[in-house]
């Protein structure tokens, strides 16, 4: 008895199927395409009084949808523009956040809306990559946050590299590494292994040189020089910069600005190139240690004498060590 009810019930699907598609395909005979088109708009369109911010779409198929709101939403398209320095009035242009419709969003919101209702476009805000907050001298990150940055400023020092990237990698911690353009010229696979071994690579320029003493022009070649290298060697992008010795002024903070990058310098200065005992470079940090704090240091023998015990206490005081970009993202 039970098969033959499954075999009786697969036949009346498949009958109930069938008669369906001939009466629909007897009412196009009978009616014409006009009559489908119809029964498409009941079945599949948008319902009957939707409107898309007053635009009436009820009944619009969902390829007629793209057609309309492709039309529709150029008038709600505002470009995204980056900040910019004004050279003439010495101030920053800020930015504009940009927005475009989601047409394939808002296509779904139609279809999916309920008789008499009013649909908003479905917007997407495309964001500037360079906003008025480039324009600024970063020396510390948020305060509000127990975490620390450290960052390594390179442009001499190659015996003291491999030693520090193994202090960093048994605690597991992340560094940003500044790396002089003609240092990683010198040692462009010590350079891979920085970026290899999951350290942020930053922009110490090209050269060892003063911004300060240079004009527009050089400073931005002087960027450039040292983001064409490091992106040969270690395959980062770099966004940061730290002008050597710190040596700044609102010229080549706009310069760098312009090229994308944020300019840092610091919270704590080990002054580690001096070469003091390791136990001042120790007291240095941790006597100055606070949130969002960035520390500065070089490759040098005292350095990787006090790193353990910098980031051992500085862990066991609770303090994330992160990056500088994850540090100024926060």
């Amino acid at each position: 008895m039970g098969r033959r009810f499954s075999f009786s019930l697969i036949i009346t699907r498949r009958t109930l199927v069938l008669c369906t598609a001939i009466v629909l395909c007897g009412a196009a005979v009978l009616f014409g395409p006009p009559l489908l088109l119809h029964m498409q708009r009941v079945l599949y369109g948008v319902k009957p009084g939707v409107t898309l911010e007053g635009f009436p779409v009820g009944g619009l198929l969902e390829h007629e949808l793209y057609d309309v709101i492709a039309s529709l939403s150029e008038n709600h398209y505002i470009e995204a523009r980056n900040a910019a320095w004004d050279w003439k009035t010495d101030a920053v242009q800020p930015e504009q956040v940009g927005q475009v419709v989601d047409v394939k969003a808002t296509v779904a919101e139609l279809l999916a809306a309920a008789p008499n209702t009013r649909v908003a476009y479905v917007m997407v805000q495309i964001l500037p990559s360079i906003t008025s907050k480039h324009f600024q001298v970063y020396r510390r990150g948020p305060e509000t946050d127990p975490a620390m940055a450290l960052m390594v400023n390179v442009d001499w020092g190659d015996e003291y590299i491999e030693p520090m990237l193994a202090i960093f990698s048994r605690y597991g911690v992340s560094a940003t590494w500044f790396l002089t353009g003609r240092w990683v010229k010198r040692a462009p696979e010590t350079a891979r292994k920085i970026g290899e071994a999951g350290h942020e690579i930053g922009n110490h320029g090209g050269w060892h040189g003063m911004p300060t003493e240079m004009g527009r022009d050089e400073v931005r070649r002087f960027i450039l020089e040292g983001e064409d290298i490091l992106i040969e060697a270690t395959g980062q992008k770099p966004t940061l910069f730290a002008p050597p010795g710190g040596d700044h002024n609102r010229q080549s903070v706009a310069v760098a600005a312009e090229l994308g990058y944020n300019t840092v310098l610091w919270t704590i200065d080990t002054v580690d190139w001096q070469r003091p005992a390791p136990t001042t470079i120790i007291d240095r940090v941790l006597g100055n240690a606070s949130n969002g704090a960035l520390v500065l240091m070089h490759p040098t023998q005292p350095t990787v004498e006090a790193l353990p015990i910098i980031i051992d206490q500085l862990l066991q005081r609770g303090f994330r060590l992160v990056t500088v970009g994850e540090l100024l993202a926060d």
